[in-house]
């Protein structure tokens, strides 16, 4: 794959993130696959934070580990990511009078590093414009280092400015003085491909709240949580178009518990959390698990214990959302990967939380959810155009009912009846004590042992449902999933999550396979155990310092994997040579 990586690196407030947006849209535009990944300190202000956009003309879902330029706001930027550049890079600094130490300039000199200062200051001043246009200045110098139009940057600019005359015509000044300060060669991009031009560019966040609303959410109460965060943000901001209610709780317990009630009332509600957070809504899943309540909650990961390293990216709450709560009880547990996942996936968290009656956590990560993902138009096909409700009765259906259908233990797969209040129909308890058929209290071993089975035997029919994992493999240089295996196995990799990204960007070998789980309580084994027993080397790639999938899975099948690559520093994953 032919790619260029653009690092911009600055203090929080200076606007990396603006820089490094504008680019992405523009190269979208002009016919690139565009990736763009974040990351911060978590402070307000002045804390070391980095925006990385890689450009092809292929598809293109993760982050180098080195760029080709590195743009630097402060001395910082210099000081912490000299070394993130491949050699033959460019820098460009912004530091007047910036003396490089002895080991840098060896590095500079060995890696033959061009070294461009931009006298951004001085330029802003001679045109009479304030700091916040050197965004702009910034931008027209990197988008000039790239060979691009000064042309396309100054479109982008007349949309969000064309208003204001004065501030327009600044901002074209600003343009035409950056692509003039270039005087080394060009870096070349690969040739654009027109099939970009009309693809989203969007975050898996945007992408998670779309998703929601497609699968007919009415509601999400919530409490500000990074990662969680841009979700809430996204749907706030989108609610008078959507007419989703969107609350702000004044903590996470309220929050889950408002879910829970909307749910219990029919209406498709959610909450969205990050592990504290999650903490103090397991009580209130494990009241879903007994009452029988649907519940959909999206768990956005990022490093523990305790607040850990909140504005990072991890996978180490798996083990976590498969045993939640109290007592035993059925439940889903799956995993977006990208922007395309965090769409489509949430009918289904909402069909299966309906139809078998039960908690479904979504998980995320830090890595997906503020990551931009260029994708194809949000389609959806199949199973996944369907509201599916289960055995919600309504209309005629609710004068056959007797109170005892609640939670009939005869029930086919465990799932029994369930009807709205206020219903014209008869009535049943739904609480938190163990019940007997009606939802009346009954502390009898008999019933207790009834009920328990009743609930558990959910488990067979999810099992039986669920999609398998995704196979993935190459098959003439071309990326297919989910196609027949015959060849031979040198290495199989077993991952989830975020993680799909960057191993789908490395494999570019036939006799390399990814099963990918997105799907992670109940889980599903026999395609793996089939497949590992014809590789020659089985490998589990996770973020998380145990390899929690590779202890479940060895929990359920017994399988021991040959090598682990666990990556636990709350950054992202960069392409493995292990799979090449």
């Amino acid at each position: 794959m032919s790619r260029i990586s653009i690092k911009i690196v600055g203090a929080q407030g200076q606007g990396v993130n603006s820089v490094g947006e504008m680019c992405a849209k523009g190269l979208k535009r002009a016919g690139y696959c565009v990736f763009g990944e974040r990351e911060y300190m978590s402070v307000i202000m002045n804390g070391h934070s980095s925006y990385q956009l890689e450009i092809s003309n292929e598809k293109v879902r993760s982050a180098q580990e080195k760029s080709d330029v590195l743009v630097t706001f402060n001395h910082h930027g210099i000081k912490n990511n000299l070394r993130d550049l491949i050699e033959g890079g460019v820098l460009l600094h912004q530091t007047p009078q910036w003396k490089f130490g002895e080991e840098d300039q060896k590095f500079i000199d060995a890696n033959s590093i061009k070294v461009i200062y931009l006298p951004t200051e001085e330029i802003l001043k001679k045109l009479n414009a304030k700091p916040v246009l050197g965004n702009v200045l910034i931008t027209s110098v990197v988008w000039s280092l790239i060979g691009r139009s000064s042309d396309e940057l100054k479109e982008m600019v007349r949309e969000r400015f064309g208003h204001k005359k004065d501030l327009l015509e600044l901002n074209f000044k600003c343009i035409d003085e950056g692509t003039q300060l270039i005087e080394i060669e060009k870096l070349v991009l690969p040739e654009p491909d027109d099939c970009w031009k009309s693809q989203l560019l969007i975050t898996g966040s945007q992408a998670m709240g779309l998703g929601a609303i497609h699968a007919g959410c009415r509601a999400l109460f919530g409490y500000p949580m990074t990662p969680a965060s841009p979700l809430l943000t996204f749907l706030a901001d989108i609610q008078g178009e959507s007419k989703m209610l969107v609350k702000q709780a004044e903590d996470e317990i309220t929050a889950v518990q408002m879910m829970v009630g909307a749910m219990h009332a029919g209406t498709r509600a959610m909450t969205a959390t990050s592990g504290g957070g999650y903490d103090l809504m397991t009580e209130t899943i494990s009241l879903c698990g007994i009452s029988e309540t649907p519940a959909v909650i999206v768990l956005a990961q990022r490093p523990g214990p305790g607040t850990g390293l909140p504005t990072w990216t991890a996978q180490g709450d798996l083990l976590m959302a498969v045993s939640a709560g109290h007592g035993e009880f059925p439940r889903v547990v799956m995993s977006v990967s990208d922007a395309e996942d965090s769409f489509s996936l949430m009918m289904d968290a909402f069909n299966y939380a309906e139809e078998f009656q039960i908690p479904v956590t979504v998980l995320t990560e830090k890595q997906i959810a503020e990551s931009l993902f260029t994708i194809d138009a949000l389609q959806v096909r199949g199973d996944r155009l369907q509201v599916r409700r289960g055995r919600l009765v309504d209309g005629d259906g609710l004068k056959l009912l007797r109170a005892s259908d609640r939670y009939d233990p005869d029930a086919p797969d465990g799932v029994s009846a369930r009807w709205l209040p206020g219903s014209d129909a008869p009535t049943y308890c739904a609480q938190s004590y163990e019940h007997n058929a009606d939802g009346s209290f009954d502390e009898s071993g008999e019933n207790a042992t009834a009920q328990m089975e009743k609930r558990m035997k959910k488990m067979k029919g999810l099992k039986r449902v669920l999609p398998e994992p995704e196979l993935w493999k190459v098959n003439s240089e071309k990326l297919i999933v989910n196609s027949d295996f015959s060849g031979e196995i040198d290495v199989l990799v077993v991952s989830w999550g975020s993680n799909k990204n960057v191993i789908l960007d490395s494999i570019n070998d036939e006799s390399v396979a990814y099963l990918h789980y997105t799907y992670l309580w109940p889980l599903k084994t026999e395609k793996l155990v089939e497949l590992a027993a014809k590789a020659k080397k089985t490998v589990l790639v996770e973020g998380n310092a145990q390899g929690q999938l590779g202890m479940l899975i060895k929990q359920e099948c017994g399988l021991e994997f040959d090598e682990r690559v666990l990556k636990f520093d709350g950054r992202v994953s960069v392409p493995l040579q292990l799979i090449s």
